[in-house]
């Protein structure tokens, strides 16, 4: 039985952002299995779990969401017991799945964010909130800025995903594929995206504990772009798509707060 029982675990995962670092796994105990999940990234991974049993009666609710905790080697999603004894029995699972806690209801709505470069630069929004081009539906923000500008964080939090490996760029939604980028977790739970960034552009890599005003990287043209920019947005986890957040910033001296507006050129003087 522990043979098959391997093969019945080589489940498939649905779509999701990105592969996460995650693998399910179970103990034999008296009439049934233990299911266990492993997650080897540095912050939570939401799962839905997907489950065809035969002979077998599952613990918890089917709909359950479970949030692993970051660097766990064996969360206990639930119990898997045998129905009736001596009869053949089986499982088999498919999941959804993605960074972060997709439960979280609160967020911090009054953090102040940095502007993501350094001091004495202004940039101009190229594309601000439910943006005509590629922005509709998001709240997002492009500055225009050349490459290799150097950005900083705007919150802090810990690194949770970096890729820098792409090099190509497009200005159609088929070349999002090729975006470089920096996903920061934040304190209360929200993530940010530091998105289009050059070459080997981060100064970052998963598990660094960043503070806001530190460089991360260097902006760029990949992806999904027309030009070279920086795409900064905020974000409540979810397993299918993201709900992006309106986030006010720093401007001026430091101590105006705005809602950073498309076209506006925007001076960062602290």
């Amino acid at each position: 039985m522990k043979t098959a029982l391997s093969l019945l675990l080589s489940a498939l995962s649905l779509p999701s952002f990105a592969q996460q670092d995650i693998r399910f796994f179970s103990e034999k105990k008296e009439r049934g299995f233990i299911l266990y999940a492993a997650n080897n990234e540095y912050g939570p991974v939401s799962v839905s779990l997907e489950l065809d049993l035969t002979n077998l009666q599952f613990s918890k609710d089917p709909q359950k969401i479970f949030v692993i905790p970051a660097r766990t080697e064996k969360f206990n999603l639930g119990d898997l017991d045998i129905v009736t004894p001596g009869e053949r029995y089986k499982y088999s699972y498919r999941y959804r799945s993605n960074i972060g806690d997709v439960t979280l209801l609160k967020y911090d709505t009054t953090y102040a964010y940095e502007l993501p470069y350094q001091k004495g630069q202004s940039f101009v929004v190229a594309q601000g909130y439910n943006g005509r081009l590629s922005h509709q539906g998001e709240n997002a923000i492009d500055f225009s800025m050349p490459e290799g500008t150097e950005v900083l964080a705007a919150r802090e939090g810990i690194v949770v995903r970096v890729v820098q490996n792409n090099a190509e760029s497009c200005p159609e939604e088929a070349c999002k594929k090729y975006n470089n980028f920096i996903t920061l977790l934040h304190p209360d739970g929200t993530l940010a995206n530091y998105v289009h960034l050059k070459y080997k552009g981060s100064k970052v890599k998963p598990g660094d504990q960043v503070n806001k005003g530190y460089l991360i990287g260097f902006s760029g043209n990949t992806g999904w772009t027309n030009g070279p920019h920086l795409h900064f947005s905020c974000a409540l986890p979810g397993l299918e798509k993201r709900e992006t957040l309106r986030t006010v910033f720093r401007t001026g001296d430091g101590t105006q707060l705005e809602y950073l507006a498309e076209k506006e050129r925007v001076m960062r003087g602290y």
